[in-house]
């Protein structure tokens, strides 16, 4: 084992729809001042902005019992997406409790096809439309 912590996916997949299960094992070594082991199960943002992150499901086992199948359904949204400015991605990661530290994250998507959702950018924006009008309102 190369990391103290490792998250074993089943399948290997990363393209999931909501209500799948995802499954696999979390093995690591026990370590002093190590009381349990988590599975976190959250979405997080990254690009342009404040940072977001939300824990959606918490998994606990004993620090002294070394490895653990896990199965957890995923919900129904937020949807993961990719974009110009920003991006939300799904993640399971292993903690040790207290010291916080955690395995690599397993990151996928969750879309309602499985397929990946890319933003792009809108040519003419509706929002062009709108300023005009209320432009032409205020000169009156």
């Amino acid at each position: 084992m190369s990391a103290p912590i490792n998250i074993e996916v089943d399948h290997h997949h990363t393209d999931f729809t909501p209500g799948d299960s995802i499954s696999g094992k979390i093995t690591w070594q026990p370590k002093e001042k190590i009381q349990e082991v988590a599975l976190r199960l959250f979405w997080h943002t990254t690009g342009r902005g404040t940072q977001e992150i939300k824990v959606v499901t918490e998994l606990k086992w004993p620090a002294s019992q070394g490895q653990a199948d896990f199965s957890i359904v995923l919900p129904h949204d937020p949807y993961s997406f990719t974009g110009t400015l920003i991006a939300l991605k799904w993640s399971l990661e292993a903690v040790f409790l207290p010291t916080e530290e955690s395995s690599e994250p397993y990151e996928f998507d969750l879309t309602p096809d499985g397929q990946p959702i890319i933003l792009t950018t809108i040519k003419k924006p509706l929002t062009s439309k709108k300023k005009k009008f209320f432009s032409r309102i205020s000169k009156k």
